[in-house]
């Protein structure tokens, strides 16, 4: 039974929080990984339904588009089950989520949605912090020139080569 998987009799009726530590190899992030985090679950139980709000903080290792350097990304998010009895088919949008209880095993997992949070809270555009201004948003690049770039004009006459001037001749 992993870190997100709780026993359906354990839960008490009414509302009852668990938080839960996860380790770097609790999750599955490949590409990247998962350095470990926290997950503030709020459980409210009914006869009908239980439904699971949690918080996810946590920290993932990425590597910088830009600089290739790895750096840690910080990731914060929260999302919502409801797991039913009577569902038949089960929804899920940016919000929350609709499942059914799991009677075989008597067990609600909520691994696959913390995953999933954490997953889609990672930034398209991985920038190290460093090349990140205070207000949040990408600085420039920064350009350096080695040495003078000729102009066109110089450049054609220096190309110019007595080989081409007698093919010329040659042709004509």
């Amino acid at each position: 039974m992993s870190k997100l998987e709780f026993n359906i009799v354990e839960i008490p009726e009414g509302e009852s929080r668990k938080t839960v530590r996860l380790s770097g190899d609790d999750l599955d992030l490949s590409p990247h990984t998962f350095e470990g985090g926290e997950v503030e679950l709020v459980f409210y139980r009914t006869p009908h339904f239980i439904r699971v709000n949690f918080e996810v903080e946590s920290e993932v290792a990425l590597t910088c588009d830009r600089s290739l350097e790895s750096y840690i990304q910080p990731i914060v998010s929260e999302y919502e089950v409801v797991f039913k009895v009577d569902v038949r088919e089960e929804s899920e949008d940016e919000n929350g989520a609709v499942r059914r209880f799991d009677f075989s095993t008597n067990t609600l997992d909520v691994g696959d949605e913390v995953r999933d949070t954490i997953a889609l809270n990672i930034p398209i555009k991985k920038l190290h912090p460093k090349f990140i201004d205070e207000d949040g948003t990408p600085k420039e690049f920064e350009t350096k020139s080695y040495g003078d770039i000729p102009d066109e004009e110089e450049g054609e006459s220096e190309m110019a080569d007595s080989r081409w001037e007698k093919l010329k001749e040659l042709k004509n």
